[in-house]
């Protein structure tokens, strides 16, 4: 072999190598990634926050004699925590139940409904007017929507973050370049939102949020920035525990999130709906009371034809979810559960045509 050819192997062979050591570090970092994800999911539950108590008046779950089959549930991230709980639960009640949980966002799950490739769609934000009329022109009837926990979306900064709190138009002004809630000046460093401390007053504000997947995006665009775009400097993570993160590791840094992925390490700011009003901060009494201004509800979606009942696995999924043993599991991953008497109503509706339409054994309560 000639130099020249020798030298170009080795050429050759290094950019291999150097190819081969970015992939593994990449894969290193992903499997970091995955263990914060865990780590933060266990510290939401053991943070500050006090956890409302469950409601002994909640219907328990009856569970039936077998379900079988396969089940497909696709969409949101913020309810990741919960979809997946939910379905561990019901594959150890039911054996032969095969469920699959995709959580890559709430548009890839109603795309996924639409489509058929999900039967449950899991959705942080309510489907629009436009998407129903979509779903409706496709199959001839509406989208059942079922509300199953209650959040609040929080406005989060890091934990040595001295700041009071922030108006609906500060946040607007903050995360987008067109501020329609009509603040008069725009919102680049803190002191532009009177953090006067030294170290804070000229500190540039870093912009962490969500993808274009993201119902929480959509949400947030919708009922804070009153549709306007974010602004091209944040930084549009892939899910919630990714602005955790980046929130955790820059001390100037802003970001939103389900009040669910709440860690020690970060802090939900009190929010007032207009500038000079009560800061209000994100609690169980605030989000139920409604004076929380970024509480919602968050929904699974079914694709079930008027007057058939739904198959075994889509109702009893959507029970379970609903029942007392479903809410616990929302309280425990730092959710809110749904008022009583709506839990009671939303089951009623799912029981009654099922136990008319099956010819399944006696119930057995699981609470």
């Amino acid at each position: 072999m000639s130099p020249i050819n020798q030298t170009n192997e080795t050429n050759q062979m290094n950019h291999i190598t150097r190819q081969r050591r970015t992939q593994y570090c990449r894969q290193a970092s992903v499997g970091i990634y995955a263990c914060l994800v865990l780590f933060f999911a266990v510290a939401a539950q053991v943070s500050a926050q006090i956890m409302p108590s469950l409601d002994p008046k909640i219907p328990p779950y009856q569970r039936v004699s077998e379900v079988t089959g396969t089940l497909s549930v696709a969409g949101s991230d913020t309810m990741k925590p919960l979809t997946e709980s939910w379905s561990a639960k019901l594959r150890q009640m039911y054996p032969g139940l095969s469920i699959k949980v995709e959580s890559k966002g709430s548009e890839t799950g109603l795309a996924a409904l639409l489509e058929g490739k999900a039967q449950i769609a899991a959705m942080s934000r309510r489907m629009t007017q436009e998407e129903v009329i979509e779903f409706k022109r496709e199959f001839g009837y509406e989208p059942t929507e079922i509300p199953v926990a209650v959040d609040a979306l929080a406005i989060i900064v890091h934990k040595d973050n001295p700041i009071e709190g922030l108006s609906l138009a500060e946040v607007d002004a903050v995360f987008s370049k067109e501020r329609r809630r009509g603040l008069k000046y725009p919102v680049k460093v803190w002191g532009d939102v009177m953090l006067l401390d030294e170290e804070w007053v000229e500190a540039p504000v870093h912009l962490y949020g969500r993808n274009g997947n993201s119902g929480t995006a959509s949400f947030f665009k919708e009922h804070v920035l009153n549709g306007a775009d974010f602004k091209k400097t944040m930084e549009a993570g892939i899910g919630s525990a990714t602005v955790v993160v980046d929130v955790m590791r820059d001390r100037f840094g802003i970001g939103f999130s389900s009040i669910g992925y709440r860690t020690s390490e970060i802090r939900p700011i009190p929010l007032a709906s207009v500038k000079g009003g009560r800061y209000v901060e994100p609690t169980f009494e605030t989000a139920m009371d409604g004076s929380y201004p970024l509480r919602r509800n968050l929904y699974l979606y079914v694709n079930r034809p008027p007057k058939v009942a739904p198959s075994g696995p889509i109702s009893e999924y959507v029970k379970f979810a609903l029942s007392q043993r479903g809410q616990k599991i929302v309280i425990d991953q730092g959710y809110y559960p749904l008022p009583t008497t709506e839990l009671s109503r939303l089951t009623m509706m799912w029981t009654i045509p099922l136990r008319t339409a099956s010819a399944e054994g006696p119930a057995k309560a699981q609470d």
